[in-house]
């Protein structure tokens, strides 16, 4: 018995496969691929940024994976779950949470009103819209306004609060959710140095709790969070690798940088 014990714990576990993959995507918009054949693996607890010029297909990349866009090719899949073409709402259900460049707020509710219909999240907007919040906040709404640093603003009406503070309220929205993926596209245009500078504290505490991708111009901002950066250009992947791989890279430089160096770009 004991050596079928000793056997069975020898054995190699199985690999846990990467939380998100894509597989050839592509999608044509009117036969232009705004994202051609696009191979992601992305890893449980991840942060991973991607980089690119002005229409690389970045952002469509993201309406790919919340399912805001369908596929002309290829797959995506959440773990073992091909959610390819299952629909926004059921991607959303599945854990994949987005948030977008401009704050999709409810800007005459406060605070805790936007967590709340954010929080019933199998029922539909337009029944939370019209329905009176007469509960306080749970725990987890709790919870996401302290780790955004929201806390003390949840009975101000969203519209009261800085630009800082709304992109915090929709990441703190998605938060609500407990996604295991969250998609973030530019999530610090338009702050100031110090808020700029919560984000990027935020981002890299919720890697490993959650997997965090993220699309961003600001480059400075970029090699505070990085671990891996994934460059797309003229919608395909042109490079992949750490902030120092990529300033170095000849073809990325060619292609994104120009005769700049990443930290300038």
């Amino acid at each position: 018995m004991n050596a079928v014990t000793r056997i069975e714990a020898a054995r190699p576990q199985a690999a846990t496969p990467p939380i998100l993959t894509t597989r050839n995507l592509t999608v044509r918009f009117d036969d232009f691929p705004a994202v051609s054949n696009v191979d992601l693996s992305i890893e449980d607890g991840e942060l991973r940024v991607i980089i690119g010029a002005n229409g690389a297909g970045k952002s469509t990349l993201l309406d790919l994976l919340c399912g805001k866009v369908l596929p002309s090719e290829g797959e995506i899949w959440l773990r073992d779950r091909n959610i390819t073409g299952i629909g926004e709402a059921a991607i959303a259900r599945g854990g994949v949470g987005r948030k977008f460049q401009t704050p999709a707020v409810f800007k005459e509710m406060t605070v805790l009103e936007n967590l709340q219909i954010a929080s019933n999240r199998y029922v539909k907007v337009r029944d939370n819209l019209f329905r009176r919040f007469s509960r306080g906040p749970t725990d987890r709404e709790l919870a996401v306004a302290e780790r955004t640093g929201l806390s003390s603003f949840m009975k101000r009406k969203a519209g009261e609060l800085s630009h800082g503070q709304l992109q915090w309220l929709e990441l703190a929205m998605v938060l609500s959710q407990d996604p295991k993926v969250i998609l973030l596209d530019e999530p610090a245009a338009g702050m100031t140095a110090a808020e700029t500078d919560k984000t990027a504290e935020l981002l890299l505490a919720l890697a490993g709790e959650h997997t965090v991708l993220v699309i961003e111009h600001d480059m400075a901002f970029v090699r505070r969070i990085c671990r891996t950066i994934t460059v797309l250009h003229q919608g395909s992947v042109l490079a992949e690798g750490t902030a120092d791989d990529i300033e170095k890279n000849p073809a990325v430089i060619e292609a994104y940088l120009g005769s700049a160096t990443l930290s300038h770009a």
